[in-house]
């Protein structure tokens, strides 16, 4: 008989209404665009076949490959944004606060736009769900001085195991004073 296995834990970079939109308004921009090129230069090499060489016919056909190409990038930035937005949503409306504490801190690969990161290993644990651990790379300039055995205020959706974690709390300062 099989079991339900639960959904990978993921850690989440929760998106805001206006990086939605962006994002979208973006992606529709290269989708109808590049689609619009597509439509374009499939019929201009179409009805082109018997008056040019068939050296023109590969070039038609190379650049509506390039810009379906492109449609395809925009769709699937539009369905990607959209899909982070409701999981952001679905974990404010029905997630529980948690624990995340830090089992290792290792040296990551920069970002795309060259941010130095780290790699953290999690334990999650917290009511309403099984522990787990998962491990992600998050820019250095979020969490860049936390340590193993540091806890991380985080988030989860018991459901599907997405997760956000915050920064570690304010170290406690003495007590002013005193005498």
């Amino acid at each position: 008989m099989p079991t339900a296995r639960a959904a990978e834990p993921v850690l989440l970079d929760p998106k805001g209404p206006v990086i939605t939109a962006i994002a979208c308004t973006v992606g529709a921009v290269l989708f109808l665009g590049a689609g619009g090129a597509f439509v374009y230069v499939t019929v201009r090499t179409i009805a082109g076949l018997g008056e040019t060489g068939g050296g023109w016919v590969w070039v038609g056909a190379g650049l509506a490959l390039a810009a379906a190409y492109v449609a395809a990038v925009g769709w699937s930035t539009v369905l990607s944004a959209r899909e982070e937005r409701r999981a952001t949503l679905r974990l404010a409306a029905l997630g529980v606060d948690a624990t995340a504490l830090v089992l290792t801190v290792a040296p990551a690969p920069p970002t795309n736009d060259e941010h130095p990161q780290i790699r953290l290993l999690m334990r999650v644990s917290g009511p309403g769900f099984e522990p787990f651990e998962c491990g992600s790379d998050v820019p250095r300039f979020r969490l860049g001085g936390v340590t193993p055995g540091t806890p991380l205020p985080a988030r989860v959706d018991p459901l599907t195991r997405a997760f956000t974690v915050g920064r570690p709390p304010a170290p406690q300062s003495p007590a002013a004073g005193g005498g």
